[in-house]
């Protein structure tokens, strides 16, 4: 079993469109988006749309729970880009999956808004505890989540935090970034289990040129920068 985990799209039509073509290289079996869809960048209705057509489960990220509670004020243009229709179906998302691969429990979520903060792969290790952790006392095995843009993986004892990056706002790299889980899809906790980082360059310019068709979006200048660096600017 191949499972593409992808998240934080954020509006961003090139990268999409250039993780579409390599989803057609990798032939996962699913595809499961760790949230964030819309939100930040230009084309939040293409990223949106995708994301319902292609993906096979999704949870909400932060910003998909702030777009349905209208965080921005009436004017901003992200309603009128989405729609009711869109905003429902965002508002019908959990907040948070599971599921088996190898005998692991793995735990999907975005990060925020089931976390407090934002957790780093260099976080103490008592906030990353609580992440592995289920009401009952028993552990998962394994947490991905998306979030904080940057892909990375941490061996937890015992236990794996994998992020998968972003595809639309990558931070560190500019590139359009997800990850692909394989293993068997049995409880058979001796079958192999692999994770793999995917890294992807995209049409930039592309990006770009969306982004400054929409300059009354908030912040796109910083939603630019990060395109063009990789480095986070709305400070």
């Amino acid at each position: 079993m191949k499972i593409a985990l992808i998240g934080d799209l954020h509006g961003n039509r090139a990268a999409t469109l250039a993780l579409e073509e390599d989803l057609l290289r990798t032939q996962p079996d699913k595809i499961i988006c760790l949230g964030d869809v819309a939100g930040k960048g230009p084309c939040n209705d293409f990223t949106c749309d995708w994301a319902f057509q292609h993906c096979h489960h999704l949870i909400a990220g932060n910003w998909d729970v702030g777009l349905v509670s209208r965080m921005f004020p009436k004017d901003v243009p992200y309603w009128e880009q989405l729609g009711e229709t869109r905003l429902q179906k965002l508002a019908d998302l959990p907040l948070e999956m599971e599921l088996t691969l190898s005998g692991r429990r793995i735990r999907l979520i975005h990060g925020r808004p089931v976390m407090r903060e934002l957790i780093h792969m260099s976080s103490p290790r008592e906030d990353i505890d609580q992440l592995f952790i289920r009401e009952d006392g028993t552990r998962w095995d394994v947490v991905a989540y998306a979030d904080t843009h940057r892909q990375g993986m941490r061996t937890i004892t015992p236990g794996l935090l994998l992020n998968c990056g972003s595809v639309g706002n990558a931070l560190g790299l500019p590139l359009c970034c997800y990850a692909i889980l394989e293993g068997d899809d049995t409880a058979d906790a001796d079958a192999p289990f692999e994770v793999r980082f995917r890294q992807l360059p995209y049409d930039r310019a592309m990006a770009i040129r969306d982004a400054e068709e929409h300059p009354e979006i908030p912040r796109i200048e910083s939603f630019i920068r990060e395109v063009e660096t990789g480095r986070y600017s709305r400070h």
